[in-house]
């Protein structure tokens, strides 16, 4: 394995792991997000004074309303990482790895036919 091939693979577990990490904080997002709307329940039931309910309600869902704003701001950073990590893939047609393995066995091969060519040296002087 290259050194890009290492770098290849440690970007995308880091482009995973951010993924990952998004995902937890949507699910998070979007438990506060229950919590909120179970709450706004509660106070439309609740038998207080209209004035205060509405109050409540408003606060409510302006906190509601960030939650949704930051989901969607997690959402599109997800779909950017996703992007640039289908960016960063080598092409299918990639085949560096194959010639530099072409390049080795060449070598070996050179080195062989040197070797060859001193073990017939070798036996001509016997001769």
């Amino acid at each position: 394995m290259n050194i890009s091939s290492v770098l290849s693979s440690t970007s995308t577990i880091n482009s995973f792991s951010t993924v990952n990490n998004n995902n937890d904080e949507i699910s998070q997002l979007e438990k506060q997000k229950a919590k909120l709307q179970a709450k706004l329940q509660k106070i439309n039931q609740s038998k207080e004074d209209e004035k205060t309910k509405q109050e409540k309600i408003n606060q409510i869902q302006m906190q509601i309303q960030q939650i949704d704003a930051e989901i969607q701001q997690k959402k599109a950073e997800k779909s950017e990482q996703k992007q640039n990590n289908v960016q960063q893939k080598p092409p299918i047609g990639d085949h560096s790895n194959e010639m530099s393995s072409k390049n080795g066995v060449n070598s070996l091969a050179k080195s062989n036919d040197s070797k060859d060519e001193s073990l017939g040296d070798a036996i001509d002087v016997l001769a």
